[in-house]
């Protein structure tokens, strides 16, 4: 146990490079440069989403500052990390297929979602702006989950049967990025599964208004829970909603739902936007979600893992 990695595990930054800089001094990190040096036998693992701050929060300079932290620590074996939706969505927004058009629709919707990042890389367009140089080919490096021995880490879902359609994948073969851009290929359904959760459809008429003020008639599930048929769409949803119905969920609906068995290693995963008071503690013993809405005015968390196999409310830290 001696030997054993303290893993630092943290959640969609979304460019709020003033609560990373904040957490990882309350974590004892030093500050050294752009880049941040652990506490002997401790190490910094990202969930993904380090970019694109919420509409209205963004710190100007944030993702640059992020982008270049979190790449100089992993250059210097003191940290990790995975990709998150935000990272897959940039890259296929900047990214043509083979009809030259881009991967991603440059909408409204997604221009808006993106307008923090474009913000502090505004020659983005630039074939030889840092963006392009740098970041687009960094960010398709990055692993789309991890196993370290003792815990699992992704961005939103542990999914077997996708995680092993991806396992050995990268976007550095071009036929697999093509295919990946398409989420009702194989390649592209593991991946929205595992970047953006499991999706499920609310009985018809039923709908309600996310967070971004978005009308919605399908629901974020809690993908971890067990079969039951008699489980309600409100006991379902993730993060919980009052305005769900407790309906309960068809066969055909829960059939999506993968499961985590109660003995499988702790799994942390970031992407659902707890509401900022949320406690500090686990979904289930083996489950937790780090994303407590610091890309608004929630605290930016981590958990510091030591090699548990029961997730400990008193491991978690957050920058304020």
């Amino acid at each position: 146990m001696n030997d054993l990695i303290h893993y630092d595990i943290i959640a969609d930054i979304h460019g709020r490079f003033d609560k990373l800089e904040a957490l990882m001094e309350r974590m004892g990190y030093c500050r050294a440069g752009e880049s941040f040096i652990p506490p002997a036998g401790h190490m910094a693992l990202f969930l993904g989403d380090l970019i694109d701050p919420k509409p209205g929060h963004a710190l100007p300079g944030g993702v640059r500052a992020t982008l270049r932290a979190v790449k100089a620590m992993i250059d210097a074996g003191h940290a990790l990390c995975i990709m998150g939706n935000h990272e897959l969505n940039a890259i296929y927004f900047h990214s043509k297929g083979p009809d030259g058009k881009c991967l991603r629709i440059r909408g409204s919707k997604n221009i808006t979602m993106h307008q923090g990042t474009l913000d502090d890389f505004p020659d983005y367009d630039d074939p030889t702006s840092e963006w392009q140089q740098i970041w687009i080919p960094w960010m398709k490096r990055l692993p789309f989950f991890l196993e370290l021995g003792g815990f699992r880490a992704v961005h939103a879902t542990w999914h077997p049967e996708f995680v092993e359609r991806l396992i050995d994948r990268t976007f550095e073969d071009e036929a697999f990025f093509i295919a990946a851009s398409n989420k009702f290929t194989p390649e592209g359904e593991a991946l929205e599964t595992l970047l953006k959760g499991v999706e499920v459809k609310l009985p018809k008429g039923i709908g309600f208004y996310g967070h971004t003020g978005v009308w919605h008639k399908k629901i974020r599930a809690r993908w971890w829970e067990l079969p039951d048929s008699g489980i309600g769409y409100d006991g379902l949803v993730f993060p919980a909603n009052p305005s769900i119905p407790s309906d309960p969920v068809s066969e055909e609906s829960f059939a999506q739902i993968p499961g985590y068995a109660l003995d499988a290693p702790p799994v942390f995963i970031g992407h659902f936007f707890k509401p900022a008071d949320s406690p500090a503690h686990p979904e289930r013993h083996n489950v937790a979600c780090l994303d407590h809405s610091a890309a608004k005015e929630g605290p930016l968390v981590a958990y510091r893992w030591k090699g548990e196999a029961r997730i400990k409310p008193e491991h978690y830290i957050s920058h304020s």
